[in-house]
């Protein structure tokens, strides 16, 4: 009965998120991507459909439960988000698998809610998040490996990310970041971030 429940509210995410989602993020007029980057922003809807589809298919009614917590709830109105430490970890929609978690490393968000950085764990990532007319907030950055240092947007293409942050809607506080069509693995990436304690 339990996973019935979770897999009816799944499906009715897909059915309502992907004309909510454009509200809340767009690519500002002054950010710089790439084509494929551009294409990759474009195709958001499709990524988070395809990658919550893939995902009702885990086995493990604690990851499902997890995306559904993400996801299920809507997305709030949002301000920048505030700068301090956070917990954040991966969630892998479709792909190789479908549907992968990860656990939590440290995170953080600085420079009056500009910039993030995953600052533990083997791959890591930092970037700028850029406030859009929409309310919402478009990330642009990239990925690095714990023995290396940040790298800037583009500096290699497969490094690369775009994508998009959300607040939760409700208690506790909490966000997602979703990156569409990562080069690698998954066909839809999910960082949750909650405020360290």
């Amino acid at each position: 009965m339990r996973l019935f429940r979770s897999s009816a509210i799944a499906l009715a995410m897909l059915a309502a998120l992907p004309a909510i989602a454009p509200l809340a993020c767009a690519v500002p007029d002054n950010a710089s991507i790439s084509p494929f980057d551009a294409d990759r922003m474009d195709g958001l809807g499709i990524a988070r459909t395809r990658g919550l589809a893939e995902a009702l298919r885990a086995e493990s009614a604690a990851d499902r439960e997890l995306v559904s917590l993400l996801f299920a709830p809507g997305i709030a109105p949002q301000a920048p988000v505030p700068d301090g430490n956070y917990r954040c970890r991966t969630i892998k929609l479709g792909g190789l698998l479908p549907l992968t978690a990860y656990s939590y490393f440290d995170c953080v968000v600085a420079q009056g809610g500009t910039k993030i950085e995953k600052l533990t764990g083997s791959q890591r990532f930092s970037g700028d998040l850029l406030a859009t007319d929409a309310g919402g907030h478009f990330y642009r950055g990239a990925l690095h490996y714990g023995d290396e240092d940040p790298r800037p947007y583009q500096e290699e293409g497969d490094r690369s990310q775009v994508g998009c942050l959300y607040k939760v809607d409700g208690k506790p506080v909490r966000y997602r970041l979703e990156l569409p069509f990562p080069r690698f693995e998954s066909t839809h990436d999910v960082i949750e971030l909650v405020p360290a304690r």
